[in-house]
C-alpha cells in the first residue's frame, strides 16, 4: 500500500504540478475575501495556496448596467503562460479596490494552476450593502430535455425557449447524460454493468493498446515460471490495481467539482505521459534498466522470487498505468466525471470509475492469462520482441504529443520513427545469409515502412500535414475549396441568437449545428486539428447552417444559452434537423473523431 501511495502522489503531482498536489477546487484556490473601506469603497483579497496565480488582465468588475467599474491593483509579477502569452499574474495574494458604487456589481477573476490545469473564468455577484457574494456558476448541470426552439419576443434576451413533452421525454445517451439514462432504466446496478461495458469495448482503442506491451514486458521478466495460473495472478493484480486508480479519479472529481477531467487534458499532463511512453521505448532498446528503487526491491526480494513480490510490483505497474491512459477522455469517462462533478457523489464516482477500469483491464487479464504460453522465454527472440516493445511505446508517445505540436511537425517525427522501424526489420540487409521466408517477409515490411518514411518527407517538403495522407498537398490534393469549417462557423452568444438563427435556418429546411468551445479546452484543440481539417468533414458540414459558442471569456448570456441545451462544458457539438429538433444521436461530448461528425450529419438531414 505504500509503494501504491507513493507511485499515486509521485504521477499525479507530475501530471499537474510538482509540489502541488490534488488541484483544489476554485474556491479554495483563490479565497476572496472583502471589506468596505472608510468612503464606501470597497476593498478585494485574494489568498492563494503555492502554486496557483491570478491573471491581472482577467479581473475586472461591471456595475448592474453593464459598464465596466475601474479597479485599483498593484502591478503584478510578468509571467508567459503556455495558454495566454505574456502577462502579469498574482502569486499567493492579489488586491484591488474600487469606488463606491450602488446596488450590485458583477467581479470576474480567472487563474491557474503553477504547471497545471487553469481554471474557467469565474465570475461573482456581490451586494454593495451586505458585500454577500453569490456564485455564478460557468457549466449547469444538464436536465435531459431536448427543446424545439421558437425565436423569443423581440428585447427579451433571456425568455425562456419552449421545448415539447415529445422533446423532453426523449432521452440522449452521450456525454454528461449518458449517467442519467442507465440510472433511470435501471438503477446503480445496471449503470455499473454499462460502465464495465463500456471498459471493455475501450480496451480495444488506440488510447488503451499501449498496455497490452507494458503487459506482456512484465510477463516476460517471470522467464522459466510463467505458466498460465501465474499469468492470470499477475495480471489480475494489475487490472484491479488501474481499476482502483480510476477510482481514486472518480473521488477527486466529485471532490474538486470537475476539474479533473481539465488537468487530465492538460498540455503539461500530456507531456508528460509522452515522456513516459520515450522513457518505456529506451528502457525496451537497452539503454537503461527500469526498476524500482532499492529500498522497495529489497523489500519485495525478502520473499524472494515468491509471488508475493511480483503481485506487488504488478499492482505498482497497473496503478501507474492509468495514468498514461488518463488523458484519454472519452465520452463515458466524460460522462462520469461530469456526473459526479455536479453531484458531488464521490461513493459513486468512484464505484463508476472503477468499474470502467475494470472494464479496461478484463481484456488484458485474458491477454495475460493466454500469452503466459505464447510469449518466448530469455534469449535472442527475447531481445526481439522487447524491441517491437519499444516501437510501439514510441509510437504511443508521437500520438499523444501529436495534439501539442504544430501541424507539420508530427510529419518528421512519424518519418524517423518508421525508417528506424525499417532498419530493425532488415530493409536494407544485402547479405543472403539465412534468407529464410520469414527473413524476407520482414525485409518486405521493412521495405514498406522505409518508403513510407520516405512519403512523409516528400509529404512535408510540399505542405501535408497529416502522417495518413503523405502526399495530401501535391498536385492539389489538400482540398480547401471547402475551407476550414471551424474558421467559417457563425458566431453568436446567447439564446436570442441561436434561436434567430434556428428559425431562419428551419424556414427553409436547412439543418444546423452549434459548437461550443473554449482556447482553455485541450479537447477541442485536437478536434480543430484532426476533424475539422479533413477534407470530406468540410463538405459534409457546407449544406448546414453552422453556429459556434466561444466559451474562452463565458458571459451571463451564454450561460444562459448552455441552460437551455443542456451543455456542461466544452467540447460540445450538437445537431438539429431541418424542423429545428435535435437530431436522434446529435449529440457530441468530448472528444470525437471524423467519422461521429458524419453520422451526426447524416442524421440530422435524414431526418430533415
Amino acid at each position: 500500500m505504500r509503494l501504491i501511495a507513493i507511485v499515486f502522489l509521485f504521477l499525479f503531482a507530475a501530471g499537474n504540478a510538482i509540489g502541488a498536489g490534488v488541484p483544489l477546487a476554485m474556491n479554495d484556490a483563490f479565497r476572496l475575501t472583502l471589506d468596505k473601506m472608510p468612503g464606501g469603497a470597497i476593498h478585494l483579497h485574494w489568498a492563494m495556496p503555492p502554486g496557483y496565480y491570478l491573471y491581472r488582465q482577467y479581473i475586472s468588475a461591471k456595475a448592474a448596467d453593464g459598464s465596466a467599474i475601474p479597479l485599483a491593483m498593484a502591478a503584478g509579477v510578468e509571467k508567459v503562460d503556455e495558454n495566454f502569452g505574456k502577462l502579469e499574474v498574482y502569486f499567493e495574494k492579489a488586491d484591488a479596490e474600487l469606488d463606491p458604487v450602488g446596488g450590485s456589481f458583477t467581479l470576474s477573476y480567472q487563474g491557474c494552476q503553477e504547471h497545471g490545469l487553469c481554471y474557467p473564468p469565474a465570475r461573482r455577484t456581490i451586494d454593495t450593502a451586505t458585500l454577500a457574494v453569490s456564485e455564478q456558476p460557468i457549466f449547469s448541470p444538464p436536465t435531459g430535455k431536448q427543446s424545439e426552439w421558437s425565436e423569443p419576443a423581440a428585447g427579451h434576451d433571456d425568455q425562456t425557449v419552449s421545448g415539447t413533452a415529445a422533446d423532453a421525454s426523449r432521452q440522449q445517451t452521450n456525454g454528461g447524460n449518458i449517467v442519467d439514462h442507465f440510472l433511470a432504466r435501471g438503477g446503480v446496478p445496471l449503470l455499473l454493468a454499462a460502465f464495465l461495458g463500456f471498459g471493455i469495448l475501450l480496451a480495444f482503442t488506440p488510447c488503451v493498446f499501449p498496455l497490452y506491451p507494458i503487459v506482456a514486458a512484465m510477463l516476460s521478466r517471470q522467464g522459466e515460471r510463467l505458466d498460465a495460473r501465474r499469468g492470470f495472478l499477475l495480471s489480475i493484480s494489475y487490472a484491479v490495481a488501474l481499476a482502483g486508480a480510476f477510482a481514486i479519479f472518480g473521488g477527486v472529481a466529485a471532490w474538486t467539482g470537475g476539474n479533473l477531467q481539465i488537468a487530465l487534458q492538460s498540455p503539461f499532463t500530456v507531456a508528460v505521459v509522452a515522456l513516459i511512453f520515450v522513457s518505456l521505448a529506451l528502457s525496451m532498446f537497452g539503454l537503461f534498466e527500469l526498476q524500482l528503487p532499492s529500498a522497495l526491491t529489497t523489500k519485495f526480494g525478502r520473499h524472494g522470487e515468491t509471488a508475493s513480490g511480483s503481485v506487488g510490483s504488478a499492482a505498482a505497474l497497473g496503478f501507474s498505468s492509468a495514468f498514461i491512459i488518463g488523458p484519454c477522455v472519452t465520452a463515458p469517462l466524460a460522462g462520469a466525471l461530469l456526473y459526479v462533478a455536479r453531484t458531488g457523489d464521490t461513493a459513486l464516482g468512484a464505484a463508476l470509475l472503477f468499474a470502467l477500469g475494470l472494464g479496461k483491464g478484463i481484456p488484458l487479464v485474458v491477454f495475460g492469462t493466454i500469452g503466459a504460453h505464447a510469449l518466448p522465454r530469455a534469449g535472442a527472440w527475447m531481445n526481439s520482441v522487447k524491441y517491437v516493445f519499444g516501437f510501439v511505446f514510441l509510437a504511443s508517445g508521437i500520438w499523444m504529443v501529436e495534439p501539442l505540436l504544430a501541424e507539420w511537425m508530427s510529419m518528421p517525427l512519424w518519418a524517423v520513427w518508421a525508417m528506424a522501424v525499417a532498419i530493425f526489420l532488415g530493409a536494407f540487409d544485402v547479405t543472403k545469409a539465412r534468407a529464410t521466408p520469414a527473413r524476407m517477409g520482414l525485409q518486405a515490411l521493412g521495405l514498406l515502412s522505409a518508403v513510407y518514411a520516405v512519403l512523409l518527407i516528400v509529404g512535408l517538403a510540399s505542405g501535408a500535414t497529416d502522417p495518413l495522407r503523405p502526399l495530401g498537398g501535391i498536385g492539389g490534393g489538400r482540398v480547401v475549396a471547402q475551407g476550414d469549417p471551424a474558421k467559417m462557423m457563425l458566431s453568436i452568444g446567447s439564446k436570442a441568437e441561436f434561436a434567430s438563427q434556428l428559425e431562419s435556418a428551419g424556414a427553409t429546411g436547412q439543418p444546423s449545428l452549434v459548437y461550443f468551445t473554449a482556447d482553455w479546452c485541450v479537447s477541442c484543440r485536437l478536434i480543430d486539428r484532426n476533424v475539422f481539417s479533413r477534407p470530406e468533414i468540410a463538405q459534409a458540414l457546407s449544406p448546414l447552417r453552422t453556429l459556434k459558442v466561444d466559451l474562452t471569456h463565458i458571459d451571463p448570456a451564454q450561460r444562459a444559452l448552455m441552460r437551455e441545451l443542456d451543455v456542461v462544458g466544452p467540447p460540445t457539438m450538437i445537431f438539429f434537423r431541418g424542423d429545428r429538433q435535435e437530431a436522434a444521436n446529435g449529440r457530441l461530448v468530448g472528444e470525437f473523431g471524423a467519422s461521429d461528425v458524419l453520422q451526426a450529419v447524416s442524421e440530422a438531414r435524414d431526418g430533415s
